[in-house]
């Protein structure tokens, strides 16, 4: 395990890699992205403001953010996605609810900037409303419920196939479980196949394929990273506030050609880090990536652990 800590941005939420050399950052409380260099240590200037590549779409006023969770790229499309939860008091925030992508280019002087892809999808959760496949996750009654609260609605995993689809990892809710002490126990995490995100963001219709529940201990989806083939990692954690941080982290490997089969738990120590996104760089399938928010105003952690 390699640890490293980057300055520049300090509420890491989703990350993915440009090339072997780079990755871009969100941010959950800004509406930004940005460029760092495997090594350095630090951020790549200027940052990527998401109000200027999507003027009058997209907002910087307070309320205003799309609290951006998962990050996937599409050949050189990077694909990104709110939480589309409420506030933490239940309050809604429309802000929340887009998946949106853009290229990124860098310019002679090494400097990154962002040009939009198409439009911004903001109807993913009506639309799964009204498809009957995912009547039993309540996204009806969960999408004004608390994120962190049982029911509640909080999307934090983004992954690409290779079939140019997305899968989209819910944190809550979970599927099934009983209620024991107040927590949801036993319950299954969720997956949503988005079957054209480059055609939809070009005007199309959405196209999901079937819900996936996958046994992750009774934990939700903290993010999803495609490595190899069929294979995925996903790093698992408590749907709930955890705030004392009783409850470690997991990751695991799963295969999309097997859905219904239990996923693989690795043997990781990942111990008090704050996984929020894990991204693997080109080429390299035997290291993962994994970005921790931890609280710090300067900074993040950035782990890669070997598979």
């Amino acid at each position: 395990m390699d640890r490293k800590n980057y300055k520049g941005s300090s509420n890491v939420s989703g990350a993915v890699a440009l090339d072997g050399n780079y990755f871009v950052v969100a941010d959950d409380e800004e509406n930004r992205l940005s460029v760092f260099e495997k090594g350095p240590e630090q951020t790549l200037k200027p940052a990527i403001a998401l109000s200027k590549v999507f003027d009058g779409e997209i907002e910087d006023s307070k309320g205003c953010e799309i609290d951006l969770e998962g990050a996937a790229a599409i050949g050189n499309v990077y694909f990104w996605i709110g939480s589309h939860s409420t506030n933490k008091d239940g309050e809604r925030r429309p802000s929340r609810h887009r998946l949106f992508a853009l290229q990124i280019q860098r310019n002679a002087a090494g400097e990154f900037s962002g040009q939009r892809y198409g439009r911004i999808y903001r109807t993913l959760i009506d639309d799964l409303i009204l498809d009957r496949r995912f009547k039993p996750y309540r996204l009806d009654k969960a999408v004004g419920i608390a994120p962190k609260a049982s029911g509640g609605l909080s999307i934090e995993g983004l992954a690409a196939t290779p079939e140019q689809s997305l899968l989209i990892g819910f944190r809550n809710p979970l599927a099934g479980g009983t209620e024991k002490n107040g927590r949801l126990q036993d319950a299954k995490a969720l997956i949503v196949p988005l079957l054209n995100p480059l055609n939809l963001l070009q005007g199309q219709t959405a196209t999901f394929g079937d819900p996936i529940e996958l046994d992750l201990g009774g934990y939700g989806i903290r993010d999803i990273a495609w490595r190899q083939g069929d294979e995925y990692l996903i790093v698992a954690g408590p749907y709930h506030a955890n705030e004392d941080r009783s409850e470690k982290h997991r990751l695991y490997l799963w295969h999309s050609n097997k859905p219904t089969h239990k996923p693989k738990r690795l043997d990781a120590d990942l111990g008090e880090l704050n996984i929020e996104a894990a991204f693997f760089f080109p080429g390299q399938t035997d290291w993962v990536e994994l970005l921790s928010d931890d609280g710090d105003t300067k900074g993040f952690q950035c782990v890669s652990v070997k598979l």
